[in-house]
């Protein structure tokens, strides 16, 4: 055999050889495709740090602000919160009224009756959406905080030197002094606070370790209260006829308006973050207040003076909202990156503007009438505070 044929024979065997292993690396590429395919996230390519959780100082060009959202691998890409509130709710111009002792004596003392207010229990849940167009996310959130309280003073025992004078009665003709009460004096306090949240919002990096998104959207609730004062006492002391009092006045309201913020996540160790958030709303609201006031004899019925109505009185205002927390969190991605995980606790604190006009009905009718009483003509403001724990699912 002579050269030249060898020389093809051997040629010919490689490009034989070269072919079929291209044919093979075919095949394997297109059985790494097949699986890349059913599942993108296990095989695509990982970036180099995991958003919206610290990164390295050079990762970024120093005029970009990145985003800095949670990102999952998805095609969802939504989000679910829950979160069990404990708060204290707290109100102005709900106390009871005021004692005074030593009337006849030039050291007379003023003791004001307070109202106790208590924490109660509530939640709140959300639902948000991340937007492909810039980056933005859609937030909605559902508040919820019902509770009832009740505060009872026993003044029989006081000096009998005394007299009490209390808010809440629209007509003073039956005021009597404090050692004729017959039973405790018994206030209650209902406040039903419903509240939804739309926020749109953009998640960014300033720092390598910290994270701002401001936000802006719209509020709206519903508050509605009712307060009532509940006692009996003897007109004239020796005489049978006992008297009850009963008062009850509500003040429905409801309010819309634009909302403004920041959230603020600072990470001090690895996943754990420190995080804060304040907003502030300007609404539109409108109180709708009314009252009654009953009096009641054991010897029959009392003249139709001592039982006057407040009529349905419609009060439209500005109302102004702040909301301000700062709390621990700590989150974590999962399954390649698909899910993601966070718990946080937190300490809110919220104030809510002239939600109370029930007094100021209530003393603007008994100045008129007797000149005498202190006035509270002001509206009181609603305030809320303490414990958030929250819990958010991404997907």
């Amino acid at each position: 055999m002579n050269f030249s044929k060898k020389l093809f024979i051997i040629a010919f065997t490689m490009i034989v050889t070269a072919n079929v292993f291209a044919k093979e690396e075919e095949k394997y590429n297109d059985q790494s495709q097949e699986v890349a395919n059913c599942d993108p996230c296990v095989n695509e390519t990982k970036s180099e740090f995991d958003r919206g959780y610290p990164i390295c100082e050079d990762t970024f060009s120093k005029g970009y602000n990145a985003a800095g959202r949670i990102d999952v691998c998805g095609k969802i890409d939504a989000f679910v919160t829950a979160s069990f509130i404990y708060w204290e709710m707290l109100s102005d111009q709900i106390d009871l009224g005021t004692l005074e002792s030593n009337v006849s004596s030039n050291d007379r003392t003023l003791q004001i009756l307070k109202f106790d207010e208590d924490y109660e229990p509530g939640f709140k849940v959300g639902l948000g959406f991340h937007s492909k167009h810039d980056n933005w996310d859609i937030f909605a959130e559902y508040t919820r905080l019902h509770g009832n309280e009740t505060t009872s003073i026993d003044i029989n025992l006081q000096d009998t030197n005394s007299n009490f004078s209390g808010f809440w009665l629209i007509d003073h003709l039956i005021e009597a002094s404090a050692e004729r009460f017959t039973s405790p004096i018994v206030s209650s306090w209902k406040m039903y606070l419903d509240k939804i949240d739309l926020e749109i919002a953009k998640s960014y990096y300033i720092g390598t370790n910290l994270i701002f998104e401001p936000f802006i959207g719209g509020s709206a609730h519903w508050l509605n209260q009712n307060y009532r004062q509940n006692y009996d006492f003897i007109t004239i002391i020796g005489l049978p006829d006992n008297i009850t009092s009963n008062v009850l006045l509500k003040n429905d309201s409801w309010a819309i308006g634009p909302k403004f913020g920041l959230n603020m996540n600072w990470f001090f160790f690895k996943n754990f973050r420190l995080f804060g958030k304040g907003s502030i709303d300007i609404m539109f609201a409108q109180n709708r207040v009314s009252g009654t006031h009953n009096v009641v004899g054991s010897l029959g019925g009392l003249p139709a003076i001592l039982n006057p109505n407040l009529i349905n009185d419609k009060k439209s205002i500005v109302r102004d909202v702040e909301d301000f927390s700062i709390g621990l969190g700590w989150g974590s991605y999962f399954r390649s990156d698909k899910c993601h995980f966070d718990l946080a606790v937190s300490y809110e604190i919220q104030r809510y503007s002239h939600t109370n006009y029930m007094s100021t009905y209530d003393q603007t009718l008994a100045s008129s009438q007797f000149r005498d009483f202190a006035k509270q003509e002001n509206p009181g403001d609603l305030f809320l505070h303490g414990l958030t724990v929250s819990a958010r699912f991404d997907f």
